[in-house]
């Protein structure tokens, strides 16, 4: 099976050309959408396809993350290449497969996560308008300034994007689909209920694709993520044996890894 690997990516470049290295084949290719506010960087392959597409800032918790999620997905479509499989990961996420294990271990339509039930404060995401983009709001003075007047204010007006009977979804925005499931997302009639949105990142593929959500508590997304040490939890030279103890089983990619070293270790 041919697979079609998406990134979002931005700062040091070091964990996801270690990825590249692991996973480095001819059925494997990258798609790379690196923050438009890094240089950009140098990276190699033997065997897999290596492509850049155009860069914009993203920043956190704004519409620009869901922004370049559908320019990856749009690229990745369009491609002169037929993919089976298509991965959406960050430049610091790392496998958990060898690369023959990877390209024959999926079988399902759609490997992503639901958090049940929906709160009303995860609708407001997309239910109000905020009207701000090229922010900084993980800043705690700008997210006051900017998230909580912008709730406010919605509030006052009674603004309701959702009136038209849109329901929500969420779960971790780090998915493995099936390729033909990108025309479903990119052809969604109300994608513009994502855009000036807050964190909606999480929101977007479950959405268009709620379809998938088998009404568990937490659904499965091949991803080995801790939200118990951490949000999420960084892994590091001490998780090395944990990791390992993962490798070709259920989990195709583990984050978030910052130490190059983890995956080498883990490799090696």
């Amino acid at each position: 099976m041919r697979h079609a690997i998406m990134v979002i990516g931005y700062g040091d470049s070091k964990i996801l050309q270690e990825t590249i290295n692991i996973l480095d084949d001819t059925d494997i290719d990258f798609y790379i959408h690196w923050d438009k506010k890094y240089k950009l960087p140098k990276l190699n392959s033997v065997h897999s396809k290596l492509f850049f597409i155009n860069r914009s800032k993203v920043y956190w918790g704004t519409d620009t993350q869901v922004i370049a999620e559908h320019r990856l997905f749009e690229s990745v479509y369009n491609s002169k290449f037929n993919y089976d499989y298509v991965h959406l990961i960050s430049s610091s996420d790392i496998p958990l497969m060898t690369r023959d294990y990877f390209k024959n271990f999926f079988k399902d339509d759609a490997y992503i996560s639901f958090q049940n039930p929906v709160t009303e404060l995860m609708r407001t995401r997309v239910k109000y308008y905020y009207p701000f983009r090229n922010v900084n709001i993980r800043n705690k003075i700008c997210h006051v300034i900017f998230v909580s007047t912008a709730k406010l204010f919605n509030k006052l007006l009674g603004i309701n994007r959702l009136k038209q009977g849109n329901e929500v979804r969420k779960g971790t925005n780090w998915i493995s689909l099936r390729s033909n499931l990108l025309k479903e997302i990119l052809e969604y009639p109300n994608y513009d209920m994502f855009l000036h949105s807050f964190l909606a990142d999480e929101i977007y593929v479950q959405t268009i694709l709620s379809r998938f959500n088998k009404n568990e508590n937490k659904t499965y997304s091949a991803r080995y993520i801790d939200w118990n040490r951490g949000q999420p939890y960084t892994f590091n030279l001490s998780n090395v044996r944990e990791l390992k103890n993962l490798i070709n089983t259920k989990y195709a990619f583990a984050r978030k890894v910052t130490d190059v070293r983890v995956p080498l270790q883990i490799f090696k």
